[in-house]
């Protein structure tokens, strides 16, 4: 049997993979595929790969061999900027590793391990309607907030609203306690399942606690 990844993302916490787990599963009975990995993130396709845990875990496992192919709803899961996205595909097929994109009913390697020129085109051009589209959402979202301003409502936080650190800090404990034993940063996301900002920003709140007292 083929060995084959499964790979779902969504772009926040309140949406659901599953849909796309299952889909892809249906794809794997169906062709006799031996699903040997199920990797999912709940994360923006706009960060980079190396912010993308997901990403990082399809790569690793792809360069030593786990599986032949990878089955996904569509290339906007695999991410929405399409220099990453471009990036991750060439990564993936240096390592004889081929994608299967479920909604266009196709795979970026042929079984001579080659993409073909119509594979390449599409994979290019829905990058860049995905861009666009972000693109396109990010302005309307600007123009509501202006337009918003321009009636007298206020958008964003007020002034004097921001969270205190101690405050902060208190959240997560956990993560304090994770990077004090030695944890990675990213490590500290995948183990308490927080986004990177906030373990970022609790790393930094944490030097600065011991700045102070080494100045003092």
């Amino acid at each position: 049997m083929v060995p084959v990844a499964i790979f779902g993302r969504t772009s926040t916490q309140e949406q659901d993979y599953q849909r796309q787990v299952v889909d892809m599963r249906k794809i794997a009975d169906k062709n006799e595929y031996e699903v040997v990995s199920i990797i999912t993130e709940k994360i923006s396709g706009a960060k980079s790969n190396e912010e993308r845990l997901g990403i990082q875990r399809l790569i690793e496992e792809a360069k030593i061999g786990m599986f032949e192919k990878i089955l996904v709803t569509e290339v906007s899961r695999l991410g929405r900027s399409t220099l990453e996205t471009l990036k991750l595909v060439e990564e993936l097929h240096s390592y004889g590793v081929s994608i299967y994109l479920h909604d266009l009913k196709t795979e970026t390697l042929n079984d001579e391990g080659e993409m073909n020129m119509q594979t390449e085109m599409m994979l290019h051009m829905l990058s860049l309607f995905s861009k666009n589209e972000r693109r396109l959402t990010i302005e309307r979202i600007k123009s509501g907030m202006a337009q918003a301003r321009a009636n007298g409502t206020h958008c964003g936080r007020y002034k004097g609203t921001t969270e205190a650190k101690e405050k902060f800090l208190s959240k997560y404990n956990k993560v304090i306690d994770g990077l004090k034993r030695g944890f990675s940063v990213r490590e500290c996301v995948k183990l308490y399942n927080v986004s990177l900002g906030t373990v970022a920003k609790v790393r930094k709140y944490i030097k600065e606690d011991l700045d102070v007292l080494e100045a003092a």
